[in-house]
């Protein structure tokens, strides 16, 4: 089936890991025999915006461009430009590449617009998966927010990446949302099972180290229960150069150096392998719609600790890991010190074996056939049931 991608944001040289996963997950679905093409209109503060033409990277199946827009959708006419470049770009589609059977929005800004617009113009099914907690958080007076909720009710199936957000999303606009889990590439299951070893359990924490993160409760908790005997260690992967840098200086204060290691980005070749020599994951974050990373984690047979947010209730099982109450840290110290003292010890076979049902590419590529498969056959019977009688 011919399926075409409107994400808000895309990976591209400029910025090569923003949205690696809606990358992988496209390359997922061509290996399970669809042609994939990808639109992806990104939106750029009006200050900052600069006119550039289409980028047309044929290796890819990928058109890529800009518009401008201001904060918020306070002001009218986003939806004029989306429509717009849309239009522009559907003809520079399907010369190259056809028309497609069905349009896949990722986000509601503006991937769902753009979705909406494309199907309008060529006659097909359009749906939605959100990924963004902001969305909840949007503004209902505002005309982009109208836009947005049309956009949203009319299309053709609605998903999101965990099953407390789907239900949020619900009520937000007023339709119904399904789940689809977000994917973990295949090599992660292929690299060696996690196995435990004795001596030091290895604590790890990856992310952007955004505040929302948590981390520095993380490096809290860890020095604590370190302070009670037990032998433990932290690394910290990913983040900005600034926000490395305020971490490391953080350990550092704390005398923590010994323990508590800031690493800095690990590259997505290399993550697999590095996440592989650790014993716990720990996620806890204060928001999370879904958190890829625990998905990662729990593929290779690592156990995970996460908060109790919408990903982390979603993501962890009592098979795979401790959810914790959101900012509690005796809650988030005492899952630590379980794993730490041998009191939880999950097995990595099973870890891996739950993980392998819920977020595998077979898993992703099952749904996404029948999502789309079912999408194209209700809208082939409301146009032929739309259509007069000869």
């Amino acid at each position: 089936m011919h399926v075409l991608w409107t994400p808000s944001w895309y990976p591209m040289p400029n910025a090569p890991l923003n949205g690696t996963f809606f990358e992988e997950q496209v390359e997922i679905l061509r290996s399970a025999g669809h042609d994939v093409g990808v639109y992806c209109l990104s939106p750029q503060s009006f200050w900052q915006w600069r006119r550039t033409p289409t980028v047309v990277d044929t290796d890819r199946h990928l058109l890529f461009n800009t518009f401008p827009t201001v904060p918020k959708g306070a002001l009218p006419g986003d939806y004029a430009l989306i429509r717009r470049y849309a239009r522009a770009a559907a003809e520079q589609y399907v010369s190259r590449w056809g028309k497609p059977d069905v349009i896949h929005a990722h986000s509601v800004f503006p991937g769902v617009l753009v979705a909406q617009n494309l199907a309008d113009l060529w006659g097909v099914p359009y749906g939605i998966t959100e990924h963004r907690g902001s969305v909840l958080d949007a503004k209902e007076t505002t005309p982009r927010f109208a836009r947005i909720t049309d956009a949203v009710r009319r299309a053709d199936y609605r998903f999101a990446v965990s099953r407390g957000f789907a239900n949020a999303l619900g009520a937000k606009f007023g339709v119904p949302f399904d789940v689809a889990a977000l994917p973990v590439p295949e090599h992660f299951f292929d690299h060696a099972l996690h196995q435990p070893r004795t001596g030091t359990t290895r604590f790890v924490h990856v992310s952007g180290l955004d505040r929302w993160k948590r981390v520095e409760e993380t490096i809290d908790a860890l020095s604590e229960i370190r302070a009670e005997g037990l032998n433990v260690q932290l690394d910290i992967i990913g983040g900005t150069p600034e926000r490395v840098e305020h971490f490391t200086t953080y350990v550092g204060d704390r005398g923590l150096s010994g323990s508590v290691s800031v690493l800095g980005p690990v590259s997505r070749d290399d993550l697999a392998g590095s996440l592989a020599e650790y014993d716990v994951l720990v996620l806890v974050s204060s928001t999370e719609t879904a958190g890829m990373v625990f998905a990662e984690a729990q593929s290779l047979g690592i156990p995970v600790i996460g908060s109790s947010t919408f990903g982390g209730s979603f993501m962890v099982t009592p098979t795979t890991g401790i959810v914790v109450p959101i900012d509690e840290p005796e809650a988030l110290k005492d899952a630590m010190r379980k794993f730490a003292s041998g009191e939880v010890s999950l097995n990595p076979q099973s870890v891996r074996d739950e993980a392998r049902s819920r977020f595998s590419a077979d898993a992703f590529a099952a749904l996404h056939n029948e999502i789309y498969t079912q999408a194209v056959k209700d809208h082939s019977a409301s146009e032929g049931s739309s259509s007069p009688a000869n």
